[in-house]
């Protein structure tokens, strides 16, 4: 009996020791294969690069015209304002327009009170008759050779029948001219016009406004004086209505430079056919530069040093090649620049602070900023 609890005891000890064995065996035959196949696949995802070589990235230069604009603060001025003024004392008789109501150019705004000028007018009007009579009969008598009319008679009648339509033409004038007209199409003012009322000689009548566009007047540095001349094209947007963006063109300019401030005064129009626009606004003007084109690279590129600005232009050697830059304009992440640099070459973007003179570089694949793979 104790022979056989010794071979049960032995059996048991057996089984533990192939238990602990096994995963030595088949089972790690399986995880080295596993970890084995995970070394191929990051070894085949990662580029591989000379040991000594630096590892960066490109981008491509474009050779466009610098994107940048003016920017300025303007005014709004009506295209047409006018106030009008009573050039003659007289009492207002009747009123044909309220505030901010529309006018067609010649329609009746104001009528001033009349009757001395319509006496005058029939008494011209009586004259005329008379002398136009006088005339004709005179004329007459000359016609069937009558010696009781002299030509010096005949000529003092017709000077005195030209003298009879002068006046009547002066007595309709001064009757007209009661009627004060739009001289061109328009929106009346604000104003406290009230029948009955005296309106002194010089006093303002009313103010007509046309708004139908207006003119924004602003000022832009010397510098830019090259690239103002009318028809150039500004974009306007004001606080009043954000959001929204207007486009003018320049119709006038200083042609000196103000002494003071160097600037240079431009009138712009910008339509304003809904009426949203009033004068007296605030604008802020933004002025597109026409320029020539220039190589466009990213501002990561740019490196400096005590001779100034550069950059590293890669060809089809892996030996970079330094080039001098001179900084002309910055927009976001791009800069225009002066330099040898042609449109497709590459300049090194990410990585440039790494190299110096005799560098052995790898081009590292990516996307660029322009959408296009480098590689």
């Amino acid at each position: 009996m104790a022979r056989f609890w010794e071979l049960l005891g032995a059996l048991v000890v057996g089984l533990a020791l192939g238990a602990l064995v096994m995963p030595t065996g088949l089972f790690q035959e399986r995880a080295e294969t596993a970890g084995s196949e995970a070394t191929e696949t990051s070894a085949a995802a990662e580029p591989e690069f000379p040991s000594n070589a630096i590892v960066v990235t490109a981008a491509d230069v474009e050779v466009t015209p610098p994107r940048t604009r003016i920017q300025s603060i303007g005014t709004g001025k009506a295209a047409q304002l006018v106030h009008l003024t009573a050039d003659f004392s007289g009492t207002i008789e009747a009123i044909q327009v309220q505030p901010n109501s529309e006018v067609g150019a010649g329609d009746p705004i104001v009528t001033f009170e009349r009757r001395t000028q319509q006496i005058l007018l029939d008494s011209a009007k009586a004259e005329l008759e008379k002398q136009d009579a006088s005339f004709d009969r005179l004329q007459t008598l000359v016609a069937q050779n009558s010696a009781a009319v002299s030509q010096s008679q005949l000529d003092e009648a017709r000077a005195a029948l030209a003298v009879a339509n002068a006046q009547l033409a002066e007595a309709q004038y001064e009757f007209d001219r009661r009627i004060v007209r739009a001289p061109f199409a328009g929106k009346i003012n604000l104003n406290d016009l009230t029948i009955g009322s005296y309106v002194p000689q010089g006093s303002e009548i009313v103010t007509l406004v046309d708004a139908s566009s207006l003119y924004v007047e602003f000022s832009v540095p010397e510098t830019a004086i090259a690239q103002i001349q009318n028809g150039v094209p500004v974009r306007l947007t004001t606080p009043t209505l954000v959001g929204r963006v207007f486009e003018g063109t320049i119709v006038a300019f200083d042609s000196s430079i103000d002494e003071q401030f160097r600037t240079v005064g431009i009138r712009a129009q910008v339509r304003n056919p809904d009426n949203v626009l009033v004068p007296g606004m605030t604008f802020s003007v933004s002025l597109a530069q026409q320029e020539s084109p220039l190589p466009r690279i990213p501002s990561v590129s740019i490196l400096w040093d005590r001779n100034g600005a550069y950059v590293w232009r890669i060809d089809g050697s892996d030996a970079p090649q330094r080039i001098d830059v001179t900084l002309r304009h910055r927009l976001g992440d791009a800069v225009w620049v002066q330099a040898d640099l042609q449109q497709g070459d590459r300049v090194v973007e990410d990585g440039a602070f790494k190299i110096s003179q005799g560098s052995s570089v790898a081009l590292d694949i990516k996307t660029s900023g322009n959408g296009q793979t480098d590689g």
